[in-house]
């Protein structure tokens, strides 16, 4: 091999906001601007429901008036790393009014709660809290006037059930329905009660599909501090929920973008070819027996998400690694071009094709072929390790720049999704950090200049998170979530294919 090492820094792409206005950060970039898709011409509302026990529905929504009103900021010496909330209300950073109609909220019975945290067997808890709350979400769902977007404030116990803690060990976690992108290494039996949880989760959404009505899962620990989950750890966990306007920020956010609203998008240059990427990985079914594609996660520039499900991956022979049969390969990906024309009225000039796993040659030859015939004009086919053998080490105490981005050869490159960020003054991560690998089967771009800046401004595309220094780009994070759902969806079902109904 050849290798041509070279180091180079890769700026913070910009953002758009309201008015067409550029900002590298997410919530200063809302708090100048709006939302991406704000109108002078119409006031919006979004509409909220609310499900849960008479305790966490009282909760939720006193600390939901609470948010009308500016939240403080963290006492911290990185101010642009802690901001504070400005509020949730017309003049707020989404330029809307959040409210929770009396028709829209539903409190669960006590009983009913009684029997699922009583049940011994785990399958069936999961099972009746489940439908506890999709019986629920379809009456709301039937209004005449529906909520666009349904919080499930979940009691503690009902939390502790669903992971089977019922030990007197006690720790706090942050109140984000999503994991850490960096990783921690759990026990077995953590491991254990995190896929309970998340069996939980993943069976809930995926059973109010159908209901076209968004919901955001809430842990008592969003909206009070001095709520406490027990965890069964073979140590204690180092986790800590996050101050109250970091959590009042990711929520609404959240809720905004599942109603229907568009916080931000990438910038697109006018000389830039229109461009969409497709994230492909792989899941286990219930039975984790059956390796299946994760789905394809198709995401634009707009800031929309298109998740289609698709066929049985394959194993390969000599380094195990999942792909898929070429005609597979090619049905994925003329379906999620197809979806995206449906939803765009045209076919993206551009496609870059995010993997979890090598390409194949059985899977490239599928994935060529709709291409083709579609008439797309350039591609990229890269490959994500998930973890980088290589990282780099910077002189001092703090870790390289987010950005920093080291060629390795013609076909690799290394790039620092998290690290040290400038606008931050500091490293806001816990953990050494692992750079991203980048591996192209197929190049069609002259150099890798783009691809190093598209990657970093997918990695800000989260939108259950205002901090912009994400690990993974979106179409390779939101691969798991979209799993955990997509394997509860019964054989010839064909789910929404809208992101904001996964995340």
């Amino acid at each position: 091999m050849n290798s041509t090492f070279r180091l180079q820094h890769v700026h913070e792409p910009l953002l758009e906001f309201g008015g067409g206005a550029r900002h590298p950060d997410v919530r200063f970039g809302l708090i100048d601007h709006g939302p991406v898709d704000f109108s002078m011409q119409a006031t919006r509302t979004v509409r909220v429901g609310v499900i849960g026990s008479s305790e966490t529905v009282d909760g939720f929504r006193e600390w939901f008036a609470r948010c009308e009103g500016e939240i403080p900021a963290k006492p911290s010496r990185q101010p642009n790393l802690f901001p504070a909330f400005p509020g949730s209300g017309i003049n707020g950073p989404f330029r809307c009014w959040f409210e929770i109609d009396g028709h829209h909220q539903r409190v669960l019975r006590p009983a009913s709660l009684s029997k699922v945290n009583g049940e011994e067997r785990d399958d069936l808890a999961i099972r009746m809290a489940v439908e506890l709350f999709e019986g629920e979400i379809r009456d709301l769902s039937e209004l005449d006037r529906p909520p666009q977007v349904v919080v499930c404030a979940l009691p503690v116990e009902l939390i502790e059930r669903v992971k089977n803690l019922r030990t007197p060990e006690e720790s706090e976690r942050s109140p984000t329905e999503e994991a850490s992108e960096e990783g921690e290494d759990q026990d077995g039996e953590d491991e254990r009660n995190a896929r309970l949880y998340e069996d939980f989760r993943g069976a809930l959404k995926a059973a109010t599909l159908a209901y076209k009505v968004p919901i955001q899962i809430v842990w008592p620990s969003t909206y009070d501090e001095r709520a406490v989950i027990r965890r069964k750890l073979a140590k204690l966990s180092t986790r800590r929920v996050q101050d109250e306007a970091t959590r009042a920020w990711n929520l609404f956010c959240a809720l905004y973008y599942k109603a229907g609203g568009t916080p931000w998008r990438m910038v697109r240059e006018r000389d830039e070819f229109s461009a969409t990427f497709l994230g492909i990985s792989f899941f286990e079914d219930l039975g984790r027996t059956t390796l299946r594609t994760s789905s394809a996660q198709l995401f634009d520039e707009r800031g929309e998400g298109l998740i289609l499900k698709g066929g049985r991956a394959l194993r390969d022979k000599t380094d195990r690694h999942p792909y898929l049969a070429e005609e597979d390969a090619y049905a994925l990906t003329k379906n999620s071009l197809t979806t995206y024309k449906r939803e765009w009225g045209t076919y993206p000039a551009r496609l870059v094709v995010h993997k979890s796993s090598p390409f194949h040659r059985e899977e490239t030859a599928g994935f060529e072929a709709a291409i083709d015939e579609l008439g797309i004009d350039q591609v990229d086919l890269i490959w994500l390790p998930r973890r980088s053998p290589v990282r780099l080490v910077r002189d001092g105490d703090y870790p390289p720049l987010r950005g920093t981005a080291m060629r390795l050869d013609r076909e690799a490159a290394l790039l620092y999704t998290r690290g040290s960020v400038d606008f931050f003054a500091t490293y806001p991560g816990l953990y050494v950090p692992n750079p991203l690998m980048m591996r192209a089967h197929r190049r069609d771009r002259s150099d890798w200049d783009m691809l190093l800046k598209e990657t970093m401004a997918l990695t800000k595309m989260n939108w259950n998170n205002t901090q912009f220094d994400g690990a993974l780009p979106i179409t390779m994070r939101a691969a798991r979530q979209v799993g955990e759902i997509l394997k509860h969806v019964a054989e010839g079902q064909v789910p929404d294919p809208r992101y904001r109904f996964y995340m």
